[in-house]
């Protein structure tokens, strides 16, 4: 696979991408509470927030997991849930882009923990 290749964020691509690393997936909830495994998982989130968000809004995160409907990254700056957000997670392997929901987002020691949900089939302009 080409270092620089970039794909557009489908479910397919994301267990293409989490198989080329293979890490094996961890849970921290009962079986049953989550519908789907994730896969800890570092590198990079580029997240461009919309218009209506106050402050800067183009940023980078650090991903912490990975799964094949979302994400959890670490920020610098809270993003208040149900924030549709554009994204890209850069990998060596491939980089993906789309968008997302942020679905949580918690204060960590260091900065906070946002979960969002992939949002997958839709065609926008940016």
């Amino acid at each position: 696979m080409d270092a620089e290749r970039i794909v557009k964020l489908s479910a397919d691509s994301v267990v293409e991408l989490i198989r080329e690393q293979a890490v094996d997936a961890h849970s921290k909830l009962p079986l049953g509470k989550r519908s789907t495994e994730r896969w800890p998982f570092p590198g990079t989130v580029e997240v461009w927030l919309p218009d209506e968000c106050y402050g800067e809004r183009h940023l980078l995160a650090t991903l912490h997991n990975l799964s094949p409907g979302g994400l959890a990254m670490r920020t610098r700056r809270p993003i208040p849930s149900e924030t549709r957000i554009s994204l890209a997670i850069h990998q060596p392997a491939m980089s993906l882009y789309g968008h997302a929901v942020t679905r949580h987002c918690t204060r960590a020691p260091v900065g906070y923990l946002v979960g969002v949900e992939f949002v997958f089939g839709e065609d926008e302009e940016d």
